[in-house]
């Protein structure tokens, strides 16, 4: 694998870096905090996702960037002959293969997922193998024998051994758990064959019960057959003779009502010539109705205009009432017109002579402003030339007599003194000049007595034209008023002529007390022609009611007969209630008899019902203890095979981590040879993990400072590519994050001229260091450095034979 670019658009702090990585040895270079290892975090989260990133999606945006603002990383490298592009954001995520336009993954998880599976490593083998974090150079020398066979287990993929060896003794834990669970819920299997039997017993016993009661059954059912058609016969007689005697009571009822309607016409007629005989006196009194009726509608118009003239009346008293109101009130409004006349002509004199004030009060003022402006202006070029003359003394003191000329730049020499009193007489009079226009512009802040003396004028005048323009408003609405006035009387003077002429011409004549009395007396007639109606009504009815007599006197005779000819009918039946109760009991008996047996036969099915249930029941819990017994089996075998599994992986695990050793020790020892020209050509490790440098085949028991560097150093690249090998892929890249911790000057260039000679192995090597001295030991450089102003970080490619600087915003800008 080796990196091609990687683009940052507001990552962490990179606002919008791109860096373009070259082969051989890369250093990115820059203090604490820059932004040197989010470079890092950056790779690992285009391929790996939110798993390889620290904090959530919320913390990876620049905190300068808006809340719309795209968060994305591009990362280029090439595997295995092909050229991959990884485009991620937080949402979404690209690969594109070899330059194509069309993504071959697409979602968050898929790109993840495809990208590891090309790598062949988890995120965890990823970073075992391409990158060494801070101090892990001397990692294993600080551990104990334990952790260094742990910690080699777990980066060359082992310890997945182990996790899967906890799996299996927890499953077979779990499954020795539940075979004892299972055993401990078996059943009774004698009591199941027990109840069984029983059940078997009980079955049989309600089989021959039920045998008897059908037998029971249908000699019963056989005695209500042959009772049924004597019983059905029956029935239709009793039923035939009860209709028979509903319709002799049907005609008895209808006889009985024509009687009663024969009996109560005959009633009616005889009131109807008692009511002819009433009515010819009622008739003579009637006579004068009309008359009457005449005279007191005539008297009602009368009265109706007798009430006319006294509303009309008091509306005339009321009109004159307000005439006289009115007239008084024009008699004091009739010296309006001359009032507004004159207020108006006192309101244009005071007026003018407001305003010829005015002008006087802005002639003074605008004088006394000037003033006040002048000696502002010139109080502060006073100041401003003593300030400056002051300075210039002081320059010309503190430079002395050698001190050039402020006119023409020459050395002062002897005009050192001159020059100073000739500033200082300047600047004395120029402070006496300040004094008085100081004392000046004090003396024209306060407001002049002239200009407040006419300020109180036009207050003055002012209250007073306002006084003049109230009144003068009062009066034109008097003016107004009067107009009003004039015109409203004018209106009711018409309408009480018109009132007069109206009460004038209504009709006189009315008597109240013959209206009284006639309304009595025609009341009284109202009531007898009323009687007499009622009674002409009555006897209109004559015809109708002959007519509806002789019609009941015909349903009477019809009924009569009716009822004679039914009666017969029902006697001939010859039909006995005693004889069919008899029956009836009998009938009742054979069905009672039925019914029983057929109950204990419902009773008898029931028995055997749950007879046969219960040995369903048994024969089912009989086959479930047999199924328990089988998985008790399974899980018994299950358990054994997860015994023999967990021994397995254990011997699996030792004879791997002997392996682990000297396979490990052979690759460094090959790395070292390489490193140190030949100088040593073995490396050890023995049981405890200790590393041992062989000279000669001898072990050396003392080794330098530097020597001790290069055995870290080639146990590290050993471990990379064992990790690189089981992926199947080969080791070219490798990732050295801040590795070089307190080593002194000599040692750290040393690493750096080692990794030099590697570059046959590695051909892409990426130093992330804070030391600067390095540089000059790089095939590039990339400098990183934090921009207080912007608040991000930015790139620059610092590289021997001055490359272009990669593009960033801020170099843009310059």
């Amino acid at each position: 694998m080796r990196l091609s670019f990687l683009r940052l658009q507001n990552f962490r702090q990179h606002a919008d870096t791109q860096i373009e990585f070259q082969p051989g040895l890369t250093g990115i270079i820059g203090p604490n905090g820059a932004g040197k290892s989010t470079i890092l975090e950056a790779i690992a989260w285009a391929i790996y996702g939110s798993s390889a990133a620290r904090g959530t999606n919320d913390t990876l945006r620049f905190v300068r960037a808006g809340t719309r603002s795209r968060v994305a990383v591009e990362l280029g490298f090439e595997l295995g002959g092909h050229a991959y592009r990884v485009v991620r954001t937080p949402n979404q995520a690209e690969v594109f293969l070899d330059g194509g336009i069309a993504p071959v993954a697409a979602t968050l998880g898929g790109v993840s997922a495809y990208l590891q599976g090309r790598l062949g490593m988890a995120r965890d083998e990823f970073f075992n193998t391409y990158f060494t974090g801070q101090k892990e150079l001397q990692f294993l020398a600080a551990m104990g024998a334990v952790d260094r066979g742990r910690f080699l287990s777990h980066v060359l993929g082992y310890e997945r051994l182990r996790e899967a060896q906890d799996l299996v003794r927890s499953r077979r834990n779990e499954l020795r758990h539940e075979v004892r669970a299972l055993r401990a819920a078996l059943p009774n299997r004698e009591a199941i064959l027990a109840e069984r039997a029983g059940a078997e017993q009980r079955v049989a016993g309600a089989l021959r019960g039920l045998a008897d009661a059908e037998t029971d059954r249908v000699a019963a059912a056989n005695a209500a057959a042959n009772l049924a058609p004597r019983w059905a016969e029956a029935q239709t007689a009793r039923e035939r003779f009860r209709e028979l005697a509903h319709r002799v009571e049907a005609a008895e009822h209808d006889r009985a009502t024509a009687q009663r309607e024969v009996l109560r016409i005959q009633g009616e007629l005889d009131s109807i010539a008692s009511a002819e005989a009433e009515l010819a006196p009622l008739h003579a009194q009637l006579v004068p109705l009309l008359g009457l009726i005449a005279e007191t509608e005539h008297l009602d118009g009368l009265a109706r205009t007798e009430e006319r003239r006294k509303v009309l009346v008091r509306q005339l008293e009321d009109l004159d009432v307000e005439l006289a109101q009115r007239r008084d009130r024009l008699s004091k409004l009739d010296q309006a017109p001359e009032l507004v006349r004159q207020i108006g002509a006192e309101l244009e004199a005071l007026r003018a002579a407001r305003e010829r004030l005015e002008n006087e009060l802005e002639t003074l003022k605008s004088a006394w402003l000037k003033d006040q402006q002048d000696a502002q202006t010139k109080l502060q070029r006073y100041r401003e030339e003593g300030a400056a003359l002051k300075e210039q003394m002081q320059q010309v003191r503190r430079l002395g007599a050698e001190g050039p000329c402020p006119t023409c730049g020459r050395p002062l020499g002897r005009d050192y003194e001159r020059l100073l009193g000739e500033l200082n007489g300047q600047w004395t009079a120029v402070v006496q000049d300040g004094k008085w226009w100081k004392h000046r512009h004090d003396q024209l802040a306060a407001k002049p007595d002239e200009v407040k003396r006419l300020e109180a004028e036009m207050a003055a005048q002012t209250a007073q034209i306002d006084e003049r323009a109230r009144k003068h408003v009062r009066c034109e609405a008097a003016v107004q008023e009067r107009a009003t006035l004039q015109g409203e009387l004018n209106d009711r003077v018409a309408r009480r002529v018109e009132l007069a002429r109206q009460i004038t011409e209504l009709p006189t004549g009315y008597d109240p007390e013959r209206h009284r009395a006639a309304r009595a007396e025609l009341q009284a007639l109202r009531v007898t022609e009323t009687r007499a109606a009622r009674l002409e009504a009555t006897v209109a009815r004559r015809d109708v009611l002959e007519r509806d007599r002789e019609q009941a006197r015909a349903r009477e005779a019809a009924a009569a007969t009716r009822s004679t000819a039914t009666a017969a009918e029902r006697d001939a039946l010859g039909f006995s209630e005693p004889a069919f109760l008899a029956l009836q009991e009998e009938q009742a008996a054979a069905t009672r008899r039925l019914h029983g047996v057929e109950i204990r036969v419902t009773e008898l099915r029931g028995v055997l019902a749950a007879a046969e249930q219960a040995r369903t029941a048994a024969e089912r819990a009989e086959a479930e203890l047999a199924e328990r017994m089988r998985q008790v089996e399974l899980r018994e075998d299950e358990q054994r095979y997860h015994d023999e599994l967990d021994s397995a992986l254990s011997t699996l695990r030792n004879e791997l981590n002997n392996h682990v050793r000297p396979e490990l020790a052979e690759l460094a020892s090959n790395f070292l040879t390489e490193l140190t020209d030949g100088r040593y050509t073995s490396l050890e490790i023995d049981e405890q993990y200790n590393i041992l440098v062989l000279d000669e085949g001898e072990e050396k028991p003392v080794i330098s400072g530097g020597e001790e560097d290069v055995t870290n150093l080639v146990l590290r690249l050993a471990m990379s590519q064992m990790i690189a090998e089981r992926a199947g892929h080969p080791l070219s890249l490798l990732i050295l994050d801040e590795v070089f911790g307190s080593l002194d000057v000599a040692r750290r260039d040393n690493v750096v001229q080692l990794l030099h000679r590697l570059q046959d192995q590695f051909d892409q090597v990426i130093l992330i260091t804070h030391i600067d001295g390095i540089r000059e030991s790089l095939d590039q450089v990339l400098r990183v450095e934090f921009d207080e102003r912007t608040g991000a970080s930015r790139v620059v490619d610092e590289s021997p034979g001055g490359g272009d600087p990669f593009w960033e915003p801020e170099l843009a800008a310059d």
